[in-house]
């Protein structure tokens, strides 16, 4: 061999040894059977691509669970954001509870599969790990990413979830008892007690418009309040290891409600238990004299808070049925109120065109006891009804 043959030949073999050595470096290289469990790997030449350091191409599978509005949640997004840009050995699957009926079945899902009794967000689920809270989070991502790719399972403990193959499943929202609830507590005497007694107030000393406008009045501020609860609690109820608790507190909340009902219509009590408490109609009554549409705004406002005591078993009821449908839930919850005032507005709108409100007062005082036993069968029904998936 010829000495430039020898020269070449003899830096090629350098060159082969010189990888070798930095290969051996940045992977941590261990004695056979040997696991380096120190620390990070480290490289002179940046990331060294996952197929020459023997941990595979397959990214590692993170499922972030968040609620929007959450303030430690809204804390981590832009971390994990940031994280997620700069390692695309990973992958990131987003899921948030508020509004999507898919993501807190399957919450609850990885709370089983990862043994987890007690989860909050923001937490993530990642190999055989979880991170729970944005500190948790923020300081051992990264870690917990190198150990899942060295040695755990890459898409997690759910390894047969796929995001584009979930099905929703058949609607929890029952349209007929829904709407038959809504009549039922349409008639609640306590609404059409205090429409009765207003109108009868209006007719005698304001003209028949006047009296139209602030009926009106009256029922939108009802409308609103009673809409704006429903959409406070629909939000609370989304919080992951709520609704649980809220669906059983719900049911016993009605069957307990509608045995009260039922008992006090059966025995024809004057005033009843599950009645706008005596301290409030002062109240009530204070506005209702005063004849103008600020006033009988004030009034549907205070019957839609203090009235949800007649008819507060239907309500939360109706909450938990639709509660795990939240878009859908939402505009179902829109629909129900607007169902509940047609009979105020049936009322309104026949006192406006000749019936004598004194006539509808003495209907309602005469048939209050058959209301009271009809909505308290209602709210034992749908209190069954709620029970019957989770028995």
């Amino acid at each position: 061999m010829s000495f430039h043959g020898f020269f070449c030949t003899g830096r090629s073999i350098i060159l082969i040894l010189l990888i070798a050595a930095i290969l051996c470096i940045t992977t941590g290289a261990d004695l056979p059977g040997q696991r380096n469990a120190s620390s990070e790997p480290f490289s002179f030449l940046g990331d060294i691509p996952a197929v020459l350091t023997g941990q595979g191409t397959d990214p590692v599978v993170i499922h972030f669970f968040y609620n929007p509005g959450c303030g430690a949640c809204e804390k981590i997004h832009p971390v994990i954001d940031e994280y997620e840009a700069g390692h695309p050995e990973v992958e990131i699957v987003r899921h948030s509870l508020a509004g999507n009926r898919t993501s807190v079945e399957l919450f609850t899902a990885f709370q089983e599969a990862y043994n987890i009794t007690h989860a909050h967000v923001p937490i993530l689920f990642l190999g055989r790990t979880t991170l729970m809270g944005d500190e948790d989070i923020a300081a051992s991502l990264d870690q917990t990413v190198r150990e899942t790719r060295s040695s755990g399972p890459r898409d997690g403990l759910l390894p047969q979830y796929h995001p584009s193959g979930q099905a929703t499943g058949p609607s929890s929202i029952n349209l007929p008892v829904l709407l038959l609830a809504a009549i039922g507590e349409g008639l609640n005497p306590c609404g059409l007690l205090v429409l009765a007694l207003l109108l009868v107030s209006l007719f005698s000393s304001a003209s028949r418009r006047t009296a139209l406008f602030i009926g009106l009045a009256y029922i939108v501020a009802f409308f609103a309040v009673r809409l704006l609860s429903g959409f406070a609690i629909f939000s609370v109820i989304q919080i992951p290891g709520i609704s649980e608790t809220f669906i059983f507190g719900a049911a016993a909340v009605a069957i307990v409600a509608g045995i009260i009902q039922v008992a006090d219509g059966l025995a024809k009590k004057k005033h009843a238990l599950l009645s706008i408490p005596e301290s409030k109609k002062g109240i009530i009554s204070v506005y209702m004299k005063k004849a103008s549409v600020p006033a009988g705004l004030v009034v549907g406002a205070l019957v839609g808070i203090y009235g949800m005591a007649c008819t507060a078993g239907i309500y939360i009821s109706i909450l938990g049925m639709i509660y795990q449908e939240p878009v859908t839930g939402l505009l179902y919850l829109i629909l129900y109120n607007l169902v509940v005032i047609i009979p105020l507005l049936a009322i309104l709108l026949l006192v406006f065109f000749g019936i004598p409100p004194e006539k509808i007062n003495s209907w309602r005082d005469e048939q209050k006891s058959m209301l009271r036993v009809m909505i308290g069968v209602v709210m034992i029904v749908m209190g069954i009804i709620i029970l019957i998936p989770i028995l």
